[in-house]
C-alpha cells in the first residue's frame, strides 16, 4: 500500500535512514517526488516479471529477495533491512526490463520509494546519487557471491542454520514462525530433509522446535 502524506519528513527520514546523502538539492528532489509504503507481512512487493516503479529504501522491517528456477521454485537471495535499497531494483529501473527477483515483506515494512522515472537524471546530475548507486551494487554482488558459496561449498545444514540466523535478524527476534515446508523451498530440499536437519540442530542446542515456531540459540 502506497501513500501521498502531505506531512511526510523526507528530510528528516533520510537523515536518520540514509545519513549518506547530504546534498540539499538532491535531497529536495527526493522530498518532493516521493511516496510512503506500508506492506503488511508476506505481502508481495514486486513479483516476477512485473516492471518496478519504485525504488524502495527501507526505513523500517526486512524485504526478502528471492530468485525462481526454470521449473517455477524459488532460492532465497539476500534481505534489505533499514537503510538498505535493491540493487536488482536499481538495474530494472535503469535498462527498463522487468524484475527477474521477488520481493516479499518478511515482516511488516516501511520504505520511501523513489520514481524510477527520476533516476537516469539523478545518476547524470549528482555524484552522491552515482556513489550510493555503486556502493549498493558492490555490496549486492558480495552478498550473491556469499549465498553462491553457500549453495557450492557448505552443507545444507549450514545453510539452514544460517538462514534462520538471518531470519532472525529480519524479524528482530530469536523466535521464528516458519514450517519446515517453507524453509524447505527456500533452500530448495524437501520437508523430510529439513525436518531432520532441525532435529540434529536441536540434539546439539542450535535450536529449540515446537509447532510451527523455531527459537535460534544466537549464542
Amino acid at each position: 500500500m502506497d501513500t501521498k502524506e502531505e506531512n511526510l519528513d523526507v528530510v528528516s527520514i533520510l537523515k536518520q535512514n540514509f545519513p549518506v546523502f547530504h546534498n540539499q538539492d538532491l535531497i529536495a528532489k527526493m522530498a518532493k517526488e516521493a511516496r510512503w509504503f506500508k506492506h503488511e507481512k508476506e505481502e508481495t512487493i514486486v513479483d516476477f516479471g512485473e516492471y518496478p516503479k519504485w525504488i524502495p529504501l527501507v526505513t523500517n522491517g526486512a524485504i526478502k529477495i528471492s530468485r525462481a528456477d526454470d521449473e517455477g521454485g524459488e532460492i532465497f537471495l539476500y534481505y534489505l533491512y533499514p537503510g538498505q535499497t535493491c540493487a536488482m531494483t536499481l538495474n530494472c529501473c535503469m535498462v527498463d526490463k522487468p524484475s527477474e527477483v521477488k520481493a516479499i515483506a518478511e515482516e511488516g515494512t516501511e520504505y520511501l520509494g523513489l520514481p524510477r522515472k527520476s533516476l537516469p537524471q539523478w545518476m547524470l546530475e549528482f555524484d552522491e546519487w552515482r556513489q550510493f548507486t555503486l556502493e549498493t551494487y558492490n555490496e549486492r554482488y558480495e552478498n550473491l557471491l556469499a549465498t553462491i558459496d553457500a549453495i557450492a561449498f557448505q552443507k545444507l545444514d549450514e545453510r539452514l542454520l544460517n538462514l534462520l540466523k538471518d531470519k532472525s535478524i529480519a524479524k528482530g527476534t530469536n523466535e521464528i514462525e516458519v514450517t519446515h515446508k517453507s524453509l524447505a523451498e527456500e533452500l530448495h530440499s524437501s520437508r523430510e530433509v529439513i525436518s531432520r536437519l532441525l532435529k540434529q540442530l536441536e540434539k546439539i542446542g542450535k535450536v529449540q522446535l515446537s509447532r510451527n515456531k523455531i527459537t535460534v540459540n544466537l549464542g
